[in-house]
């Protein structure tokens, strides 16, 4: 089965007739880095897909007189969100008065897909009555490849119904996400990385993703994991300077997890031992979040780490179990 997975921008829609559509999608030359062959052997096929925004548009209720929101959110030391007093009500409260009527508009806001997936793998997001899915393990299974359609089914909901589930929630967390994507940026500006730096009281370690390492990781981290922390600012290329031009072979997702399993492969240069930690989130149902504090490590490091390894390990399938 051929497979690619990409990144791009829709540029054109044409009806070209009440049986066709036609969908014209520009993407950057680096996301089909090793996929180019695969998607010319695609030509004229038949295939299925989707395309999920990265952009999320959600509502803001503000008062039409001043333009301010309604709600504010504050976050605490620890990135934690919680709702302020909506305007004008803690007012009311101290001085006994009635509630001043406020007229309400919605705008809509636009924010990145990315910063809301960050907020919610990093543990911080609520939960709503109304909503009783993990939406945490929906968000990191969509980040490690698996499809709106397998989730759906495993959860026993229609696919159609189970993506405008996944889009209301992440409409409804995307102000709190905005805001504490603002605190964590002010972390990240405030305390720049350095070694040798004391942690920082009620700074979380898990509040960097990926490239975004800060001293409170470098101390937190298992010496034995340091010297790969140091590198996890740098871009693949520049760790692996000796396979900038090796393209990134595409396996399925299901039979590399299985290869995994029984090959149990190691590599020098990624100290974490992914085939006991894949088969506790398959036999325990662990989440990765679970399994990254479990062994010392924010969502972040693992991510990087374990989108390291399966590229490894899928060099290694296509060389015939050669590392």
């Amino acid at each position: 089965m051929s497979y690619i997975n990409f990144k791009g921008t829709v540029k054109k829609i044409n009806l070209k007739s009440a049986e066709e559509t036609e969908i014209t999608i520009s993407i950057p030359a680096s996301e089909l880095d090793g996929q180019y062959n695969t998607l010319q052997s695609m030509l004229e096929l038949k295939v299925i897909g989707g395309l999920d925004s990265q952009i999320v548009t959600y509502k803001v209720l503000k008062n039409a007189r001043t333009g301010k929101p309604i709600t504010k959110y504050t976050v605490d030391d620890g990135g934690m969100v919680s709702v302020a007093k909506p305007e004008g009500e803690q007012l009311s409260m101290d001085l006994g008065l009635p509630l001043e009527k406020v007229e309400v508009k919605a705008d809509p806001e636009q924010i990145d897909l990315d910063i809301i997936q960050d907020f919610i793998l990093s543990g911080l997001a609520p939960r709503f009555d109304d909503m009783q899915y993990d939406f945490l393990e929906i968000t990191e299974r969509l980040s490690d490849g698996d499809t709106y359609l397998k989730i759906a089914a495993d959860v026993g909901m229609g696919v159609g119904v189970f993506v405008v589930m996944v889009d209301e929630y992440r409409k409804r967390v995307a102000p709190m996400a905005a805001k504490w994507d603002e605190w964590r940026k002010g972390q990240v500006n405030t305390v720049p990385p350095k070694k040798g730096d004391e942690p920082v009281e009620g700074q979380p370690d898990d509040q960097q993703s990926g490239n975004q390492q800060d001293s409170q990781d470098e101390i937190n981290t298992d010496p034995s994991e340091q010297s790969e922390s140091d590198d996890s600012g740098k871009s693949e290329d520049d760790q692996n300077p000796a396979t900038d031009t090796d393209p990134d072979p595409v396996v399925d997702k299901d039979e590399l997890e299985e290869y995994i399993l029984k090959a149990r492969p190691t590599f020098e240069d990624i100290p974490v031992d992914f085939p006991t930690l894949l088969q506790q989130r398959r036999e325990e149902g662990k989440t990765w979040m679970q399994i990254a504090k479990s062994i010392g490590l924010t969502s972040g490091q693992i991510t990087t780490k374990w989108t390291a390894y399966k590229k490894k390990v899928a060099k290694q399938m296509k060389n015939g179990g050669a590392a």
